[in-house]
């Protein structure tokens, strides 16, 4: 069977969509999907003229959108990327047909879940950056992908054996300036914005409702997708109200979305190690769409290393007791906002977590005020009166013409120039310094620990550790 140009190479089957079938053209395999609603309207003197209208209306914006999104996404790239893209669309039998190109090596759904679950970390890095990366360029044609799903991120295994991500389906994705009269998705994935707009009928609440439908709303379902990856599943609603844990206990499925618009939260599993990925994506499952990171913020720190201790707020006026913290069993520290209260996140081992704030910090010994330096084994930052407070007998080591390096000027010092601690064993690296905007570095001793201070060119410095500034790639060992 032939239809405009394609050779059906074997039979349509039943789908989701209406009827797919793999063919060929021009000596290449694509796979085609007809789409069962909706239906370009035959005016036979069977539908009242009104009726006709409509129906009529409702296909063309169908098709306007289709073709909209389509020839975006073709924009982005060719065939054999980490886009499945959709290659070429027509009607046939008043049903309106797609074209993509036919992918190799697909891991089978009914393999999918246990596939996932038996791949190493670093694979499912590299599928999540796939995926973040894929979405980034969807994003930015303003193109909203609207059912992401664990199926519609294909897992495919290539000739060499290993497995990539590709983005695919694109059925529901329409720009985000031009939001469908109906949006359909996998329940399962919707984000809570999407969930709300699907339960309202008043075409006006709607409307208002669809305001709130961007490119976030992706952001919620590729976070749910990142959670089954890490964990085999997705994350558990917790801290019920009432009406929520009745359904529950009625054996009623809570949805993702539904636990955060009835007031519940999500719990992110302990499975998930390392204060990365739990920060990741428990704002990516933000409730609120602005306060989840854009496609593009994901995959950057996806890529970035792990950073096991941060920074204070700078109001605070505090600094980090690493050794206390640590001899606490804590593993990690970040900043974090909850509500209007600016405190920190502690991590321990087993990715459980504190939230404490500033006077707890303080009251636990887990800080000190920025001029208390005395006794510290490091610091994630410091001002000119907190410096003048180390000893004079660290002063003096720190200031032996052996172990003071030259200051970086404006370019003219090269990195060998530059002598780190012996013992350290590492050797700077100008450009990545200078791109973290520092236009100094001397050697420091800070509470009785060896490392470095950084100038920037506002005058301010910083002090880090060797292992920070290894983490930071501003040096490399040697």
């Amino acid at each position: 069977m032939r239809i405009n140009g394609y050779e059906i190479t074997g039979e349509w089957k039943a789908s989701q969509c209406g009827e797919t079938a793999v063919a060929e053209k021009d000596g290449r395999r694509f796979f085609l999907k007809k789409y069962q609603t909706p239906v370009a309207p035959i005016d036979n003197g069977t539908l009242d003229a009104k009726t006709f209208a409509h129906n009529r209306e409702f296909f063309d914006q169908f098709l306007r959108i289709r073709k909209t999104v389509n020839s975006r996404i073709r924009s982005i790239t060719g065939a054999g990327g980490n886009i499945v893209i959709p290659a070429d669309e027509f009607e046939l039998d008043n049903h309106y047909v797609e074209a993509a190109e036919f992918v190799e090596g697909v891991v089978s759904d009914d393999e999918l879940e246990e596939v996932i679950r038996g791949l190493s970390p670093e694979v499912k890095k590299l599928l999540m950056q796939t995926a973040a990366g894929a979405l980034a360029s969807v994003h930015k044609q303003g193109i909203i992908h609207s059912d992401l799903k664990l199926k519609n991120v294909l897992l495919v295994k290539n000739a060499t054996g290993n497995y990539v991500a590709k983005l695919i389906d694109f059925d529901s994705s329409y720009p985000e300036d031009e939001k469908p009269e109906e949006i359909v998705g996998d329940i399962n994935y919707y984000s809570p914005e999407l969930g709300a707009y699907a339960d309202i009928e008043d075409e006006e609440e709607k409307a208002e409702a669809g305001k709130k439908l961007t490119t976030k709303s992706d952001i919620f379902s590729l976070g749910l997708i990142f959670h089954f990856y890490l964990t085999g599943a997705l994350p558990e609603p917790c801290d019920l109200p009432g009406k929520l844990e009745r359904r529950r206990a009625k054996g009623k499925k809570l949805y993702s979305w539904a636990a955060l618009n009835g007031g519940a939260k999500l719990s992110v599993s302990p499975l998930i190690k390392g204060i990365k990925y739990r920060s990741l994506i428990t704002d990516m499952l933000s409730i609120d769409p602005d306060e989840r990171p854009s496609a593009l913020d994901v995959l950057i720190r996806l890529k970035q290393e792990e950073v096991l201790f941060g920074e204070p707020w700078p109001e605070h006026g505090i600094i980090f007791d690493m050794d206390r913290i640590k001899s606490r069993g804590f593993t990690g520290l970040a900043k974090k906002t909850m509500g209007d209260i600016r405190g920190y996140e502690l991590y321990r081992a087993d990715s459980s977590a504190l939230f404490l704030k500033k006077d707890a910090m303080l009251a636990m010994k887990y800080a000190k005020p920025a001029g208390a330096f005395s006794g510290f084994s490091a610091a994630s930052s410091f001002t000119e009166a907190s410096r003048s407070a180390v000893s004079s007998k660290d002063s003096t080591e720190a200031s032996k013409p052996a172990s003071v390096s030259r200051p970086l000027d404006t370019g003219e010092v090269t990195a060998e120039e530059i002598v780190p601690w012996p013992e350290h064993k590492i050797s700077f690296d100008m450009d990545k310094i200078r791109e973290k905007g520092f236009l100094g570095v001397k050697q420091s001793i800070l509470g009785g620990v060896h490392g470095y201070t950084f100038i920037r060119s506002n005058g301010t410095e910083q002090f880090l550790r060797a292992e920070m500034v290894l983490v930071q790639k501003m040096a490399r060992r040697i």
